[in-house]
């Protein structure tokens, strides 16, 4: 007998709701404890009293008192959305969860504590809607529990001077999706492991490009050139603030760019440049500005690898995980006002698809959603298509035996008409244009770096 998908939902909410109401409740004494903005205790007493009233309730049909519970968690929702709620450093954060040593508390607090929360949060949207961007928050936390555990399941820990071909045979044994973000995570690795040994004042250079790396798979190229981006984007940043002078702001972004350089193999560098967008809007927000002003200053071209990086940060930001910050996407509200030019804004578009179809290439369904609220904004440039094209190409370059790339692009959106239309032309019709000829032509000239920023100048 086929499972109807509505007993499906509803046996999950069953066994999570318990979770729910636990992290519902504290949410509430945090309401009574903080200092409050007007209406805090009230929008606290209403909604748990609320809570109350359903338990009072006569017991009927076990369909109604379904429905009737999850119609009272969603009132009290309805009241404590207008609680201001408390300001979250999203750069701290993300720092917090980068750390190798809070590995098990990241793993504890993605596995055990965010999900109740994102199933108690999807009250908030449409019902048509909560699988799907449910989903969504079970794929990124997947990927931040596998990047956080990358070091455990690699080995790491003890691999002082286990050389990188050795290490990414261990890679090659996770499954394609683990693998993808595990070797992003090695590349960062490798060269924390680098900065540390070199001499105060020496930077490490030749990672990628000496000897000992000659023989590593053509497969772990791009995701190791973004890692090492990554630790050497904090490395150069780590001595900025937003009062910094704009001469040592330039003298830091002209050591990353180095650093970068001199470690990358030809056609790669832009993947480790794009790596400074990323840890900036990841790790410290506060400045991005300040690096928009003077990129331009030392490397222009390097602008378009920052944004686009920038991009994919906040696609993955903890004020953007769960389901309610997604319907529609704040992310792509707010995108106006956070980039400030048309450079900025193409390139951030690109990453957010970039790292939104990486995320959840296994759940096209996610992509349908994101296009019901934003296809509008998808279709005005190139930029979301290029973004989604570029991604599969990276995917597939990376991980040769990925089983996932072709279902995503043949996906038909359940909602039909304009949906179906819409993925036809904003993501089907580029990915496969990609895979066909972009690929063989950016292989050909040696220049997949092109694949870290947007490739198409606006119009």
């Amino acid at each position: 007998m086929a499972t109807d998908p509505a007993l499906r939902n509803l046996t999950r909410s069953v066994f999570t709701f318990p979770w729910a109401i636990s992290l519902f409740g504290v949410q509430q004494i945090v309401n009574l404890l903080t200092p409050s903005a007007e209406g805090r205790v009230a929008a606290a007493t209403g909604a748990l009293d609320a809570v109350r009233r359903a338990a009072d309730r006569p017991r009927g049909d076990w369909r109604e008192q379904t429905w009737q519970a999850a119609r009272t968690v969603e009132r009290g929702l309805a009241e404590l959305a207008k609680v201001r709620p408390p300001s979250i450093d999203s750069s701290a954060l993300m720092r917090i969860a980068s750390q190798p040593r809070l590995a098990p508390l990241v793993a504890v607090t993605a596995g055990y504590l965010v999900p109740p929360l994102a199933w108690l949060d999807s009250f908030r949207i449409a019902s048509e809607d909560g699988p799907a961007l449910l989903q969504e928050v079970a794929d990124k936390l997947r990927i931040v529990e596998g990047v956080a555990d990358a070091h455990s399941r690699l080995g790491l820990d003890r691999a002082d001077d286990e050389p990188l071909a050795k290490l990414l045979e261990r890679a090659a044994d996770l499954d394609p999706f683990q693998r993808f973000w595990a070797i992003e995570a090695l590349g960062t690795w490798y060269a924390n492991r680098a900065l540390a040994r070199t001499t105060k004042g020496v930077d490490p250079e030749a990672l990628l490009t000496d000897e000992a790396t000659s023989g590593i798979p053509s497969w772990s190229l791009m995701m190791l050139h973004a890692g090492i981006g990554v630790s050497f984007a904090l490395d150069a940043l780590a001595g900025l603030a937003p009062s910094s002078p704009p001469a040592v702001v330039r003298k830091a972004i002209t050591r990353f760019i180095g650093l970068c350089r001199r470690s990358s193999r030809r056609g790669y560098a832009g993947a480790a440049l794009e790596s400074l967008g990323f840890a900036a809007r990841a790790f410290r927000e506060n400045l991005v500005d300040a690096l928009d002003e003077e990129i331009p200053q030392v490397e222009p071209e390097v602008l378009g690898y920052f944004w686009h990086g920038a991009g994919r940060a906040m696609y993955f930001a903890p004020a953007n995980l769960l389901p309610s910050a997604n319907a529609p996407r704040s992310v792509i509200v707010d995108l106006g006002r956070e980039t400030p030019h048309e450079l900025a804004y193409r390139n951030a578009l690109s990453g957010i698809a970039w790292a939104a179809t990486l995320a959840n290439l296994r759940h096209p369904e996610v992509m349908e959603v994101f296009l019901q609220y934003h296809g509008t904004v998808a279709a005005e440039t190139d930029a979301f298509s290029d973004g989604v094209s570029s991604a599969v190409i990276v995917r597939r370059d990376t991980v040769h035996d990925d089983r996932d790339v072709t279902p995503f692009i043949n996906y038909e959106p359940q909602s039909g008409g304009a949906g179906a239309a819409a993925w036809r032309l904003l993501v089907a019709a580029p990915c496969r244009a990609a895979l066909e000829h972009t690929y063989t032509e950016l292989q050909r000239t040696g220049t997949l770096e092109e694949l870290f920023h947007y490739r198409l100048s606006p119009a």
